[in-house]
């Protein structure tokens, strides 16, 4: 079964989105520091060209710290871009979101040709220019797919809760502007996917994450494609979880031995396997696998050897 989730309310934020971005001084993408290419949103990619934006890797205790080191290399090497890591364990400041986004700005401005200026004849336009620059306010765009914990970092950077959470997908279902100080705004959007999905393996790893709406997808499908990725990727953690020696090389197999080991099992002896599918999705999003990281970031291509 292909995974795709695309809401009427997701099709309005990202046209909203569209026509707000114009406006907006940086972006910050919430991504998945786990799988940061599969929860990054092509489409806001397309919008914000030519805005600095910065890549916030969410979740990154449950990621492979090492491999986390390696996306925010690749991130802070591209032009006007900086990446940065949140957590439970350290949550990202205000402080360090307005001091990456000043960087940001300046890096903006760097980029910019030297106009040399003239000097206004009409000093009321000279100071009603200086008056605008006092008074500008800089917008900031947070975006993010849903459940990716947009909405938990925005409440850490106000100091208050604004934005609701949980662990369903698509709590937040409009936009919303905020002061964070004197001088700069944020801008609140609903996390939305795109239209279509064409990596399927991003997809079932977006459902796994929980960012799929569970009515959208058969959990069955995605318990097996957890495992089998478990098995091949990270077997010794599936054996330590679950106290198993040996691993079976077919998903569906290990799914029917570990429902049979933890009384998935109905009264007619049958396999429950909504109950099973649950178990492993569920111990995947809390991390009782320890941390782990399902993407590396693209290599630069390899340049031909000389003939």
């Amino acid at each position: 079964m292909a995974i795709s989730w695309y809401p009427g309310h997701m099709h309005k934020a990202n046209k909203e989105m569209a026509a707000l971005i114009k406006d907006i001084d940086v972006v910050i993408e919430v991504l998945d520091a786990r799988m940061p290419q599969a929860s990054s949103n092509p489409m806001l990619k397309a919008m914000r060209i030519g805005k600095p934006c910065l890549h916030v890797l969410n979740k990154a205790d449950l990621a492979n710290p090492h491999i986390t080191r390696e996306w925010l290399d690749y991130y802070n090497a591209q032009p006007l871009a900086y990446a940065a890591t949140s957590s439970k364990e350290k949550r990202l400041e205000t402080s360090d979101v307005l001091f990456l986004c000043q960087k940001l700005m300046r890096k903006v401005n760097a980029a910019k040709p030297v106009v040399e200026e003239t000097v206004p004849t009409n000093p009321d336009a000279a100071a009603l220019r200086a008056w605008k620059k006092q008074n500008h306010k800089n917008q900031v765009l947070i975006v993010g797919i849903p459940n990716v914990g947009k909405s938990s970092i925005m409440n850490t950077l106000l100091g208050k809760k604004i934005a609701r959470t949980g662990n369903e997908p698509a709590i937040t279902k409009g936009q919303q502007r905020v002061r964070l100080n004197d001088h700069w705004f944020l801008v609140d959007t609903p996390g939305v996917l795109w239209p279509k999905l064409e990596d399927q393996t991003a997809a079932y790893r977006l459902a796994l994450s929980g960012a799929i709406r569970a009515t959208a997808m058969e959990s069955t499908e995605v318990a097996v494609f957890a495992a089998q990725m478990l098995i091949d990727q990270f077997p010794e953690r599936l054996k330590e979880r679950y106290k198993v020696e040996e691993l079976p090389a077919d998903s569906e197999a290990f799914l029917r031995d570990l429902a049979v080991s933890r009384g998935c099992v109905r009264k007619n002896k049958d396999i429950d396997w909504n109950r099973v599918a649950e178990l492993i999705i569920n111990d995947y999003r809390a991390g009782r696998f320890g941390a782990m990281s399902l993407e590396r970031p693209p290599r630069p291509a390899q340049s031909e050897a000389p003939q």
